[in-house]
């Protein structure tokens, strides 16, 4: 039986936060997520395989997306409505990690399906234990575990 590797993908449009992000994956023992996108069209780009990434072999699909709600060209919302309704991939397990802890999105976001739904932290710390959580949802490895990444 083989095990299929983790693509993990980070949509994030706040350059600070992802790169404490990054770095609380790195402290925690994961991998990190391989790639990193500041804009909501980007992503898109990349989860339909049109203009550069249309060569999978380069430019895999994710297996799984940590989603900020406030990204520019598409919103979160707007990128998770698509993901369920239209894209290639309408099962990818999502996370939402955002600044919003408003009930109104919270809401909007569990009748689309996600795996959670995370405030982001202020405290780096904090951040450190969030990455804990996301890996205990989806079952992520160790770097290191013998598990591919």
């Amino acid at each position: 039986m083989s095990i299929t590797p983790i693509h993990l993908s980070l949509a994030e449009d706040d350059r600070n936060d992802a790169f404490f992000l990054l770095r609380a994956f790195e402290k925690g023992g994961f991998a990190r997520p391989a790639k990193t996108f500041s804009d909501g069209q980007e992503l898109m780009r990349h989860l339909s395989g049109t203009g550069p990434y249309a060569d999978r072999v380069r430019h895999p699909l994710p297996t799984h997306l940590l989603l900020d709600l406030k990204l520019p060209r598409y919103s979160g919302l707007e990128l998770l409505e698509w993901i369920r309704k239209s894209s290639p991939i309408p099962e990818l397990p999502v996370i939402i990690l955002t600044s919003s802890d408003r009930s109104e999105d919270r809401e909007r976001v569990e009748a689309m399906v996600v795996d959670g739904y995370f405030v982001k932290p202020s405290r780096y710390g904090d951040l450190v234990d969030l990455v804990q959580a996301i890996a205990k949802v989806w079952t992520l490895p160790r770097v290191g575990s013998g598990v591919p990444q």
